[in-house]
């Protein structure tokens, strides 16, 4: 592992500030009406983000991989703070990858995991097709994988701001359909949880490596 690189982390959106208040946009949660989530039958997405990125925070430092996280702990940063703080470490710290945690939302009928980078062939492509073989290794059947492969790779591609106002190899992470009530079921399991976490992790050592 090289000595002079840095992780960026990025939970998506925001999550429950002291007071109990969901601090992000009523879209990125549901009520699933049944079952227990993150308050009784409602999914917080951004509460979420920040359970799995904390767990490959975890991860990260018991291997001794050097990575900031860009987001607050439970306020909806703009995203401009965010990337400014990426790239600032990036060109005056360490040099590195940028990676951000998130959950889909639909028709409640899709389900899946999916990976986004910018749009064209960049960095970034090599690092989502390392992070998608990962989690299909890891998870085999156990979940649905959603991809596009016109041009030769699994990634999909959008203008997300994350993506494009980055100065280092930037990926979207949709970890499967939480307004899905078998997505989300699947989302609160702790074996899931650390499983994307340690797909993340093996892809960043594979990456640098």
């Amino acid at each position: 592992m090289k000595d002079n690189i840095c992780v960026f982390l990025d939970a998506g959106h925001g999550g429950v500030d002291p007071k109990g208040n969901y601090t992000t946009a009523p879209s990125k949660m549901h009520d699933h009406k049944t079952g227990v989530f993150h308050k009784g039958s409602i999914f917080y997405e951004g509460v979420w983000n920040r359970t799995l990125v904390n767990k490959v925070s975890e991860k990260l430092q018991t291997l001794g991989i050097r990575h900031i996280k860009v987001h607050h702990e439970y306020l909806d940063t703009p995203l401009q703070y965010r990337v400014d703080m990426a790239n600032w470490y990036h060109r005056n710290f360490a040099s590195g990858i940028y990676i951000s945690t998130h959950a889909n939302a639909f028709n409640t009928q899709a389900r899946g995991f999916e990976v986004y980078t910018s749009v064209g062939q960049t960095a970034a492509d090599p690092l989502a097709t390392l992070l998608f073989n990962t989690v299909k290794e890891l998870f085999g059947t156990r979940i649905t994988y959603r991809s596009d492969t016109s041009d030769g790779d699994p990634d999909k591609e959008a203008q997300f701001f994350v993506l494009t106002k980055t100065a280092m190899p930037a990926i979207l992470i949709e970890h499967l359909f939480f307004d899905n009530l078998e997505d989300a079921k699947l989302l609160m399991n702790d074996e899931i949880i650390d499983l994307f976490a340690e797909a993340q992790v093996r892809t960043i050592i594979k990456h640098f490596s």
